[in-house]
Formats: structure tokens, sequence, C-alpha cells
């Protein structure tokens, strides 16, 4: 899962997606000045079809995502399903629910 990330908010050396004329994936590096335009840099960007690039820059009015993890809510959602089948056959009531 994706979520949208604020030019001002990028942390520095952390990786991000990000949407131009094609999707890449990077590592985040800094801010640049070209020609009073605002760029940012990334290391080891890859584009969606795998082609890595040592060095990019794209302007700061591209869109960037950072990764957020379900893991949690997937590992919550699964003890919880587990506890009601427990509770379920102990008690004796199938529709129970905790």
């Amino acid at each position: 899962m994706f979520q949208s990330v604020e030019v001002s908010d990028l942390c520095y050396n952390h990786t991000y997606k990000i949407v131009a004329a094609e999707e890449y994936a990077g590592v985040y590096k800094g801010k640049l000045l070209h020609n009073g335009e605002l760029y940012l840099e990334f290391d080891h960007s890859r584009n969606i079809t795998g082609t890595l690039q040592p060095y990019k820059c794209f302007l700061a009015t591209r869109k960037f995502y950072k990764f957020v993890s379900q893991k949690s809510r997937i590992q919550s959602d699964m003890e919880r399903r587990a506890v009601n089948m427990i509770v379920q056959r102990l008690i004796g009531d199938v529709c129970f629910k905790w």
C-alpha cells in the first residue's frame, strides 16, 4: 500500500515511489535548484521495467509515495479470527464474536 508524501516530508535515504512519465522507485538524496526550478535527487532509481539508473533528478512537482506496510493489521486480523474460532468451540456458539 502506498501513501502520498509531500516534498517537504521526504526523508533522506528513504525509498520512495515516483510518478513521472514512468513510475520509478529511488532513494531520496536531497534538493537541487537549477535554473530557478526545484529538483529532487534520487540515487539507485529504477523504472517499472527494472532498469537501474544510478542517479536521477525529478521536478518537485512530481508525485511521491512511501510504502506503508499492512503487516500489523493483517497479523491482528488473523489473531482475532483464531481467538474467535477457539472461543466458539469452547462455548459451543458458532455466532460468538470477540
